[in-house]
C-alpha cells in the first residue's frame, strides 16, 4: 500500500510545498508509485509470487511532514489484508523530496544582480526521504519498521529548474529494490582454492571435483590422506575439507582443514581453517 501521498484537501500545501523545495510537483507521487512496483517485482523474483500491489492501494493521509505518520489502526489492516486475502501488509508510509534549489537560486540571483551576469546551469542536491511499516495479521505486531534519508544529485539544471520527474522515480525505483532485498535471500560467491597435481589419483580427484561428482572426488582423496608421501597427504585432507564444505557437513570440513594443517604442514590448510571458522552466517 501506497500511504505517502497527500489527500486532496491538501494538495495546494503539496503544490506549495513542491515549489519551497524546488521538487517536481508530481515527483513525490509518481516516486511512491516507482517505490512499490520496484520492491513488487524485487519480492517476486525469488521462487513464485509473494507481493502484490491490489487495485486500491493508495492511503492518503493529511499531513505532508516527512515524519512517519501513526500507525494504521489494526481494524484497517484486517479489513485490508482480508478483501486481498494476504496476511501481511506493506505500507510505504512516506516519500518525500527537497533540495536546495531554491536556496541557491536566491544566493545565484544576488550574485547575478551584483555582477550583472547570468546564472549558468549547476548540480541541484536534493534528498528522498522515506519510510516503510510491514504489519503482520499473524501476530498483530507490527513486524518492521524502518525509513532512510538518501542523497542525490543531478547534473546540467538551470536555478529555476525543478528536480527532473524522471530522477525522483529513478530513486524511487532504487528504494523499493534495496527495501525488498532486505527480506530475501542473498546469493555470495567465495573463491576457493584446490589441489590437483601430486599424482595421478589426485588429478583423478580433481577432475570429479570439476565434473560436480564430489563424492567421487573425495573416495580418492579420503585414500591419499593416508599416503605416506605427507605432501600428498596434507593436500588430499586440505581437498577433503573442501569437498565437506561444499557437500554442506561445515564441522568436518573444520577437521579435515586443521589435520592437513597439524598433521602435515600445508599452510593454505591454516588459512582455510580461519575462513571455516568465519563463514557468514544467513
Amino acid at each position: 500500500m501506497n500511504r505517502s501521498r497527500v489527500d486532496s484537501s491538501r494538495k495546494s500545501d503539496n503544490a506549495l510545498e513542491s515549489i519551497l523545495t524546488g521538487e517536481a510537483i508530481a515527483g513525490d507521487l509518481l516516486g511512491g508509485e516507482e517505490a512499490l512496483n520496484s520492491f513488487t517485482q524485487e519480492m517476486n523474483r525469488w521462487d513464485g509470487t509473494h507481493a502484490f500491489i491490489p487495485i486500491h492501494h493508495v492511503l492518503s493521509r493529511s499531513t505532508i511532514n516527512i515524519k512517519s505518520p501513526n500507525p494504521l489502526s489494526w481494524e484497517t489492516v484486517k479489513q485490508m489484508c482480508r478483501e486481498n486475502k494476504c496476511d501481511a501488509l506493506m505500507v510505504l508510509e512516506t516519500f518525500d523530496t527537497n533540495s536546495d534549489n531554491i536556496v541557491g537560486t536566491v544566493v545565484s540571483g544576488i550574485t547575478m544582480v551584483k555582477s550583472g551576469g547570468y546564472i549558468p546551469p549547476k548540480d541541484i542536491h536534493y534528498s528522498v526521504t522515506y519510510s516503510w511499516r510491514l504489519y503482520d495479521t499473524l501476530t498483530m505486531s507490527v513486524f518492521d519498521q524502518f525509513g532512510d534519508q538518501l542523497q542525490q544529485t543531478v547534473g546540467g539544471l538551470l536555478p529555476t529548474s525543478p528536480i527532473p520527474t524522471s530522477a525522483i522515480t529513478n530513486t524511487g525505483n532504487y528504494i523499493g529494490d534495496i527495501s525488498a532485498r532486505r527480506y530475501l535471500p542473498e546469493v555470495v560467491w567465495q573463491s576457493r582454492d584446490i589441489y590437483k597435481r601430486g599424482n595421478d589419483a589426485m588429478k583423478v580427484g580433481w577432475r570429479r571435483a570439476v565434473s560436480n561428482d564430489w563424492n567421487g572426488a573425495m573416495e580418492k582423496w579420503n585414500a591419499l590422506s593416508q599416503s605416506k608421501d605427507s605432501k600428498i597427504a596434507g593436500r588430499a585432507c586440505f581437498n577433503m575439507a573442501l569437498g565437506c564444505e561444499v557437500t554442506g557437513k561445515i564441522d568436518l570440513a573444520k577437521s579435515w582443514a586443521k589435520k592437513a594443517f597439524s598433521d602435515y604442514g600445508n599452510r593454505k590448510a591454516r588459512k582455510y581453517l580461519y575462513v571455516l571458522n568465519n563463514l557468514p552466517m544467513y
